[in-house]
């Protein structure tokens, strides 16, 4: 078995502490992930997300690069790879591999494209309004999010990256899916407001 010590809640509310327990990912576990169970893939990638954004991390540079890159693993692996892992105990090494070669590829890439101006980079994407949004909305939002709390931030990104419903968000995290449906509606109204404003 494959231990991964890890930030996953416990499932029953804490006063505010973040709960903490070994992520162990066993044969039964492995099952409920081919399965494409949502409570197990979510489970899986909060165990391994930190890990794979480090990793990205280390070369990318810490940042949003590197976020986007370990969930697209970890998204790549959940959904097209894990049918063919035979033994829980190559995931942690196969994840490290992944996360490390498509760093590089993405570093070799964005090298490339550093050689462009921005203006070209914004005509080869087809439209100066993904350049824009990119350039001015982005920030503004990374700014915003660090208003939300921490959890609310874990929220929302369960939600939009990993496309889990409510209820299944609720049992990772604590709470019932109407508490997470009106965190999620609070959470992106002041984000709006937020970036209104800014």
């Amino acid at each position: 078995m494959e231990s991964v010590p890890s930030q996953v809640p416990s499932g029953e509310p804490n006063s505010g502490q973040t709960g903490i327990r070994d992520y162990v990912l066993d044969e039964d576990e492995l099952e409920r992930l081919r399965a494409r169970n949502p409570v197990a893939q979510a489970r899986f990638f909060c165990a391994h997300r930190d890990r794979l954004e480090n990793i990205c991390g280390r070369i990318l540079g810490h940042g949003g690069d590197a976020q986007e890159l370990a969930a697209d693993v970890l998204g790549d692996f959940l959904y097209t790879y894990v049918d063919g892992v035979e033994t829980p105990r190559a995931v942690s090494t196969y994840l490290k591999l992944m996360a490390t070669r498509r760093a590089l590829r993405w570093q070799k890439a964005r090298d490339r494209a550093g050689e462009f101006d921005e203006e070209t980079i914004a005509d080869a994407e087809g439209s100066s309004d993904n350049a824009i949004w990119t350039q001015q909305v982005l920030p503004r939002l990374d700014g915003c999010l660090t208003h939300l709390t921490s959890k609310a931030r874990e929220v929302l990104k369960l939600r939009f990256s990993t496309e889990l419903t409510n209820e299944a968000i609720g049992e990772i995290v604590g709470g019932s899916k109407q508490y997470i449906g009106r965190l999620i509606k609070e959470s992106t109204d002041k984000l709006r407001k937020c970036l209104d404003s800014a």
